[in-house]
């Protein structure tokens, strides 16, 4: 069944057809590729990893065929699969560990099924302990303002996007970077910051502000005053020397 004998091959053409859109084969792919790993009961340190992949992508498709409710068992069984990977490893290749997909990145996935899914208690959960694991996880503190605008999570959310540093322009896009998780978009970030401050006149000031400035950073970067990535750009003016050593003969 659809190549099943080599494993990650299988993967790989799931995450082609989802990424072509292709997102009902890709269900249904995912959905048999779990139910076959599932049925083998003495995986090996491999097939435990193939069998986690599987299940986070089988949560992906269900958030993009926007079949959250769908996906309760999945994240579960993801959450549970993953731990007992971590067990596997520990007892027999725990030099693995290390390349593991960051752990809070599967409560980021689990929370915006949960949100997607109506179900707030337990989306907010879960990017809290994404963010716990993460300290300035802008994706997640975005994710949640988003669910549940309360005053803490705004608050944290205007402290994670401090945190990201400058606007970038990657690739035609504009984003926000954080060290250690991954990138967010800046559309996303101001539109959240418009929401924010409707629901909370209290941070209404500091949204503005933050807007604005990201806003500003962004119409420098078009007109040439600020680097596309001024984190690189830093990096590398570090880099040059600091005194002109062929004077010297």
């Amino acid at each position: 069944m659809f190549g099943m004998q080599d494993p990650s091959q299988t993967l790989l053409q799931i995450e082609r057809y989802m990424a072509e859109g292709r997102l009902e084969l890709s269900e249904v792919m995912a959905t048999q590729f779990c139910d076959l790993m599932l049925s083998n009961k003495k995986r090996d340190p491999q097939q435990q990893i193939f069998l986690l992949k599987g299940l986070r992508l089988m949560c992906d498709v269900y958030l993009l065929r926007n079949k959250a409710e769908q996906s309760m068992k999945a994240i579960k069984r993801m959450h549970n699969e993953r731990k007992n990977l971590v067990s596997v490893l520990q007892k027999h290749a725990p030099q693995m560990l290390e390349a593991m997909q960051p752990e809070h990145e599967d409560h980021l996935r689990a929370g915006r099924l949960y949100a997607a899914a109506g179900k707030t208690k337990a989306a907010t959960k879960a990017f809290a302990r994404c963010e716990k694991l993460a300290p300035g996880h802008l994706a997640a503190s975005l994710a949640a303002t988003c669910a549940s605008p309360s005053k803490a999570h705004i608050a944290r959310f205007l402290g994670a996007i401090n945190a990201a540093g400058s606007v970038v322009q990657a690739n035609g896009a504009f984003v926000l970077q954080p060290s250690g998780s991954p990138s967010v978009p800046l559309g996303e970030v101001l539109n959240a910051l418009q929401q924010a401050a409707s629901a909370s006149p209290a941070h209404a000031d500091a949204c503005a502000k933050a807007k604005a400035d990201l806003s500003g950073q962004q119409a420098a970067i078009l007109a040439g005053e600020q680097a596309a990535n001024a984190r690189l750009q830093s990096a590398l003016d570090s880099l040059q020397p600091k005194h002109d050593y062929y004077q010297y003969g």
